[in-house]
């Protein structure tokens, strides 16, 4: 009966550091867990005006995009990753731990045109400012 007991304990001891290593693995990929002064990384401030009159647009949303680099060792292809998020009332927001390359940047706020664009991030905290134009008439 005692063996039993203890083959049981050694099965749920395992079992547990299986679910640690897990954990440990996911946190370590995601890019909150990585260092943000890390050389690749920056923060990217987005600030969204109304074309004409340069005013700011609050609750903008915006969506980034990039693709999460990869070391030369990785044979998967690289993950896109995708953060979502609003302006705040001076039309501004700022996303942070984002590595530095290409970015897709969608912007769409009521009543105006949608912008989708890439931006090439290539300095610390880089400002993308975005001008969106009301929709014109169909005539």
């Amino acid at each position: 009966m005692g063996g039993l007991h203890k083959d049981r304990q050694a099965r749920a001891l395992i079992a547990f550091l299986f679910v640690m290593a897990v954990g440990l693995l996911v946190a370590l990929a995601t890019p909150q867990a990585r260092a943000d002064d890390s050389p690749d990384r920056t923060s990217i401030y987005v600030v969204v005006k109304e074309a004409k009159t340069d005013e700011p647009i609050p609750n903008a949303r915006l969506t980034l995009q990039f693709h999460e680099p990869g070391g030369v060792a990785r044979l998967k292809r690289r993950k896109m990753i995708s953060y979502s998020a609003k302006t705040n009332p001076q039309g501004r927001y700022k996303f942070t731990n984002i590595p530095k390359g290409t970015i897709r940047l969608l912007v769409t706020a009521d009543h105006h045109q949608t912008l989708g664009e890439e931006f090439e991030i290539d300095k610390d905290n880089q400002v993308i400012e975005v001008k969106l134009r009301k929709p014109q008439p169909l005539l």
